[in-house]
């Protein structure tokens, strides 16, 4: 149960970088299928064409030395999706370009979104037209988040030894019991779930790590200063 609840605390956080690789891979490989959502509905194409034109607004008050770029970014999106009733509507060989608009768009409203004097409306109407921006280049397809799980799994299984001796057998002063697993795997599982769901990056095999060295030590065993040492210039 332990193990599990690792598993799919490990998804939420170091899984979205795996997908996160692949997925600028694709997008680098294939701009014109992947640079933008191509399954992105009618009423969002339609609401991110009238919204536009308010995110440029906040954009120049309250965006930094790029705001002008971003600005006109807006606009450009404004027009370009006021046209289309689908993302597949848009040429191929413009898709890359709208893609950087709406990077550009995002990255000012959070800018915006954080900006001192900003009043709580402005920074709701923000922050919700971010959400709705992070649809069109945040995403991946459910083949993507398939292929992740694969290689995060075959690559445990090919170089999972030198991890599981390393933790298991080199960390403490004795070998690793399954009572100190178990309770170094829960405490795992909390912290990398909570920061998954949170939005905080956390390294799921530094938290395992801790959770081993802190059941080291709990148990009065101690913990072995050279492999702590190799992990942390590692």
């Amino acid at each position: 149960m332990t193990c599990t609840g690792v598993s799919f605390a490990h998804g939420t956080n170091d899984g979205q970088k795996s997908i996160g690789l692949i997925m600028l891979v694709i997008i680098g490989l294939f701009p014109a299928s992947f640079a933008v959502n191509l399954d992105m509905k009618g009423d969002d194409i339609a609401n991110v064409a009238k919204k536009m034109p308010v995110a440029a607004g906040l954009i120049e008050r309250y965006g930094d030395d790029q705001k002008a770029i971003g600005a006109e970014a807006a606009r450009k999106l404004a027009e370009t999706f006021g046209k289309i009733k689908a993302v597949s509507d848009i040429p191929e060989a413009e898709r890359p370009a709208v893609r950087n608009d709406l990077n550009q768009v995002l990255s000012e409203l959070k800018t915006a979104s954080e900006a001192k004097g900003i009043s709580a409306d402005d920074k709701g109407t923000a922050e919700s037209i971010h959400k709705l921006l992070m649809t069109s280049v945040q995403y991946a397809p459910w083949w993507v988040r398939i292929l992740s799980a694969l290689c995060l799994g075959l690559g445990t299984m090919v170089g999972y030894q030198r991890i599981v001796k390393t933790l298991g057998e080199r960390l403490g002063k004795q070998h690793l019991v399954p009572a100190q697993g178990g309770s170094a795997e829960l405490a795992a599982a909390s912290v990398i779930g909570v920061a998954g769901f949170t939005g905080f990056p956390v390294s799921t095999t530094h938290v395992v790590t801790g959770g081993i060295a802190g059941t080291m030590v709990g148990s009065g065993v101690g913990i072995q200063k050279a492999t702590l040492w190799q992990i942390a210039t590692a």
